[in-house]
């Protein structure tokens, strides 16, 4: 018994060095971070935002949200983008660094995830809610990172 333990201890060993070598990774960035923002991110985050809304004026109250199955759809095909395209932001050279970059797209991830789920549940009241959440987690890393709107879409030097 005691050789068997051995053995699989060598082997995993063995494997575990072979793991730690550096090897090419299979992700291929195609747009640049400007690209992703202007032409995925902020049209979802439009949507996620957009989709439950009050507007009083001398005319009265428009209220609006989703009611059909095609208008739950769309919000949650919205909250999904958002929160996947999050990730995007954290693959190869599109982190600006390993930190703040990556912490302030796992917040980005999270609200997504929040507006994922109130859209599953059809929940009114937490997409507007979460309109927030989104908000925030998009507003701090502009804070720090934003390029300007000349600029939205253009690849900039050295700066993808």
């Amino acid at each position: 018994m005691r050789i068997v333990v051995c053995a699989l201890l060598m082997g995993s060993v063995a494997l575990g060095g072979c793991a730690g070598e550096s090897q090419e990774s299979p992700f291929r960035p195609v747009a640049s971070v400007s690209q992703l923002m202007s032409t995925m991110i902020d049209p979802a985050a439009d949507v996620v935002w957009d989709a439950v809304g009050t507007v009083i004026s001398d005319d009265g109250i428009e209220h609006w949200e989703p009611e059909t199955d095609q208008e739950w759809a769309a919000v949650l095909s919205a909250a999904m983008t958002v929160t996947e395209s999050a990730n995007l932001l954290m693959i190869g050279d599109r982190a600006r660094d390993q930190e703040t970059w990556m912490r302030m797209a796992q917040a980005m991830v999270a609200a997504g995830q929040l507006a994922i789920e109130a859209a599953e549940n059809r929940d009114v009241e937490a997409i507007y809610g979460v309109g927030e959440a989104v908000y925030n987690a998009c507003d701090s890393c502009h804070t720090l990172y934003w390029i300007g709107d000349a600029d939205r879409g253009k690849v900039r030097e050295g700066n993808p």
